[in-house]
């Protein structure tokens, strides 16, 4: 169906539209209860300050999303699993209003954003033949999650705090994101060769090397 570099680059789209998941709003909303229970908030206050910070997360991505065609790939995906993780790490912290805005905020620009670009860009620069079917692929990772992780939440939760639970997915990605994209990509000595020419010289149309 692909040839095994196309394999590697969908692979990595997928694990990061698997891990965006942490930022997106059926994954947050898990924690809906446990946090207003927490800060003592309604309904009301709680979507109020999701949806103020979502708003502002989208107009940073404006800005910050177009930096991807001035940094190499890899420089690039590392800073947004540090940024990510430290988000989750900032979420498990939550003890008033104002670090729930900045949380939210933080967890909806890094993952639900950053994350989503980051893997819809590299997958798209890769293919141009072919990118339709990379990307559906890629995109079955966040469907993926959708699937897996409320369940596990659920039962999380029963066992544990949410605190817990957050600080252990910033560790998770702190470990598994980094080591992946490495395996998936710097392993090979063809794509290190490759990839200067794809990412900082061609034009995004001419990025065909791998259908």
């Amino acid at each position: 169906m692909f040839k095994n570099l196309s394999l590697k680059v969908i692979v990595f789209g997928f694990i990061f539209t698997f891990f965006s998941s942490f930022g997106q709003s059926f994954f947050l909303g898990i924690f809906n209860t446990s946090i207003r229970e927490t800060l003592s908030i309604t309904h009301g206050q709680f979507g109020s300050i999701y949806a103020s910070a979502t708003l502002c997360s989208s107009l940073l991505l404006i800005w910050v999303g177009k930096k991807i065609d001035d940094i190499n790939i890899f420089r690039f995906a590392i800073y947004v699993t540090l940024l990510l993780s430290f988000s989750c790490f900032f979420f498990s912290k939550i003890s008033s209003i104002v670090f729930l805005f900045i949380a939210i905020f933080l967890m909806r620009f890094s993952g639900q954003g950053m994350m989503s670009h980051t893997a819809t860009t590299t997958v798209s620069r890769y293919f141009t033949k072919s990118r339709g079917r990379a990307l559906s692929i890629c995109w079955f990772g966040l469907s993926s999650a959708e699937f897996i992780l409320p369940v596990l939440m659920v039962l999380l939760l029963s066992l544990t705090t949410w605190q817990n639970i957050w600080t252990v997915i910033a560790l998770l990605i702190l470990i598994f994101l980094p080591i992946a994209s490495f395996l998936k990509f710097h392993r090979d000595h063809l794509l290190l060769q490759i990839l200067p020419e794809i990412f900082l010289q061609k034009p995004f149309a001419q990025c065909d090397h791998f259908d």
